[in-house]
């Protein structure tokens, strides 16, 4: 008999042969329900694991910030007893339970405990909602403050009667041959900044290849280049001391093939020396209005338009070579002079009584200072005869005083890179807050972080010693400016700084140096939104996907305007939404990309990061304000 099966025949009770069947093969179907119900409630149980999580991160964040806010509390509750100590005509030095209330919290960077005689001051906490609801509270890092005493000094109330003397960044303005160098040069051997004896051998040189005229120029026209052919090419850099302030002098280029120069120089100042010549011929071809798109016009207009829109709100206008005009020292000439200039200037929103006028003459001296030894008699006896104003000196002292963001979170910008053995030297201005040897730093838009080892502050410069490092012209100091000049640069400072760990080749002119946290840096973005002021002479109008050069401090970078928001006529106030095309004249709001990212900020926060020129084509179309940095 075969030992096939035939299926088809099979009994019932065959399916159930002992050959056929195997229990290990299938579950039973109660074991399915309760592996699948325990499958669930393991489920379950995880699911109540990770809401018990969540409950507790955010019991922990409430926790956090109600600290935050006690620490909030007690710090404004310091400041006000040190507010009532000071009225009281103490200083308060906070103590070792604030100082440790008032340390890095929310995961931040710590302080640590601060030196005696230091102060922090926290940014505004900033509170996010989500979509669910909840919120997220940011405590940022705090922004280190200066000791009392120079916060003290600073704000004249100091009861040692220790004073910081006000430091003011100069820029000198005007058409190419005006007389600007020749004017600097004078101003410094006035103040005795450089000697008679090297102006001999200047004097010398520049004989020996017929430019005897350019000696007082040389000062500040240091390159061969600039010598040979006696024009101004890039930013000199001086400083000079008088009897009210500490002066850093731009001695910018007045040609127009050198705009970017002079922008450069004009974005770190703080007022301006405009210099005006009043000879026949050169004031009209320096104030020229331009007529088509082959003359755009003198440098005077642009200059002013230019110095405006970059920050400069106080003028002094020196009118030069009124020596030379015809008659020699006509009242009638400077009055002229006086009257065009300064219409133009009010124009472009300068303020008349930020304006003072002087005639000079950079050449022979005369009305630089009333210390002069009198090199030209007579031209002194003829300006007297009618002008009772100032000295050029006594015009330059009465500047108002520069306001500076000292407690705001640190912006230096680099102007130039330098190796030295294993340190890096950079050569920069502080545009706001505070610098000090020992500090941790990062530079931008790199993020390559750096130590302080030196800070060397500029002053008023000795014959024959480094521009950035010399001795006072004082013989005594204050402890308080000891210590400035020794250890902290201060905004409005231009300074030399020496870097360590970080390669040179990482660092650039136009880089800025900031504190390394995150909350304390400014943004590196390449699109914002701007309002744009249209130069009046527009050979070729503005429209949708214009591409520029856009102008910031010491840097250059091609962009794009990519949307016309709105435009309106000046003075109007009727704004016209999307318009097609920006003619002369017109204010604007504008997006604009750039094509690489750029350090950037909007001006209320940073005035210096926030301004910037545009051009296109070797002419300055418009200037323009940063109003919101776009992600």
């Amino acid at each position: 008999m075969s030992r096939h099966r035939n299926v088809r025949n099979l009994e019932e009770e065959d399916y159930y042969d002992d050959e056929y069947y195997d229990d290990d093969e299938y579950y039973d179907e109660d074991e399915y329900y309760i592996e699948q119900q325990r499958e669930q409630e393991r489920k379950k149980k995880e699911e109540a694991e990770k809401k018990a999580k969540e409950n507790k991160l955010k019991q922990q964040k409430l926790q956090q910030q109600k600290q935050q806010q006690l620490q909030q509390q007690k710090l404004k509750q310091q400041q006000l007893n040190d507010a009532k100590q000071k009225s009281s005509g103490g200083i308060s030095v906070p103590s070792a339970a604030s100082n440790a209330s008032s340390g890095g919290g929310g995961g931040g960077i710590s302080l640590g405990k601060p030196p005696p005689g230091f102060t922090v001051e926290s940014k505004k906490t900033e509170t996010t909602t989500n979509n669910n609801g909840t919120n997220n509270s940011t405590q940022n890092m705090q922004i280190p403050q200066l000791p009392h005493n120079i916060l003290a000094a600073l704000r004249s109330n100091s009861t040692t009667g220790e004073t910081i003397r006000s430091h003011l960044s100069l820029v000198i303005l005007g058409h190419v041959d005006a007389g600007k160098s020749t004017l600097t040069g004078r101003l410094l051997l006035s103040l005795n900044h450089v000697s008679q004896r090297l102006l001999q051998k200047y004097q010398k040189a520049a004989t020996s290849i017929g430019k005897s005229s350019f000696a007082l120029a040389w000062f500040t026209d240091e390159d061969d280049s600039e010598r040979e052919r006696g024009v101004t090419i890039d930013i000199g850099t001086k400083f000079a001391k008088t009897e009210k302030f500490d002066f850093t002098i731009l001695d910018a280029p007045g040609h127009k093939d050198f705009i970017p120069n002079m922008i450069s120089g004009t974005a770190s100042a703080d007022c301006g020396l405009l210099v005006v010549a009043a000879t026949t011929g050169e004031f009209e071809a320096g104030f020229a209005k331009g007529g088509d798109a082959s003359y755009s016009g003198g440098q005077t207009r642009e200059h002013i338009v230019l110095s405006r829109g970059l920050g400069v709100t106080q003028f002094v206008v020196a009118v030069n070579k009124l020596d030379a005009a015809e008659p020699a020292w006509s009242q009638e000439r400077f009055d002229h002079i006086k009257a065009m200039v300064l219409d133009f200037l009010k124009q472009n929103g300068f303020k008349e009584t930020r304006i003072t006028f002087v005639p000079v003459s950079g050449l022979t001296g005369v009305n630089i200072s009333n210390s002069d030894k009198v090199e030209d008699e007579d031209g002194w006896k003829a300006l007297k005869k009618w002008y009772k104003g100032p000295t050029l000196l006594e015009a330059l002292d009465g500047f108002i005083p520069a306001k500076r963001g000292y407690e705001k979170p640190l912006r230096a910008i680099v102007t130039d890179v330098s190796s030295e053995g294993k340190n890096v030297t950079v050569r920069g201005r502080v545009v706001q807050g505070f610098i000090q040897s020992g500090d941790n730093v990062v530079i931008l838009p790199v993020g390559d972080e750096a130590t302080v080892v030196r800070v060397d502050r500029g002053k008023a410069a000795q014959e024959d010693s480094s521009p950035y490092s010399f001795a006072s012209t004082t013989t005594a100091s204050t402890s308080v400016n000891d210590q400035l000049d020794n250890n902290i640069a201060l905004a409005g400072d231009t300074v030399e700084l020496s870097l360590t760990n970080i390669d040179s080749a990482r660092l650039m002119t136009g880089c800025v140096i900031c504190h390394p946290h995150p909350s304390l840096r400014p943004k590196v973005e390449r699109r914002f939104e701007a309002r744009i002021s249209v130069m009046e002479r527009l050979a070729v109008p503005i429209i949708r996907g214009s591409q520029v050069l856009l102008h910031m401090q010491s840097i250059d970078v091609p962009a794009v305007l990519n949307k016309l928001i709105s435009s309106e006529k000046r003075g109007d106030g009727k704004p016209r939404q999307n318009p097609r095309v920006l003619t002369g004249g017109l204010t604007a709001t504008v997006e604009i990309t750039l094509n690489e990212r750029l350090v950037i900020e909007e001006s209320n926060e940073c005035k210096a990061l926030g301004r910037f020129v545009l051009r296109r084509g070797g002419d300055t179309i418009a200037v323009g304000l940063i109003d919101k940095v776009l992600t």
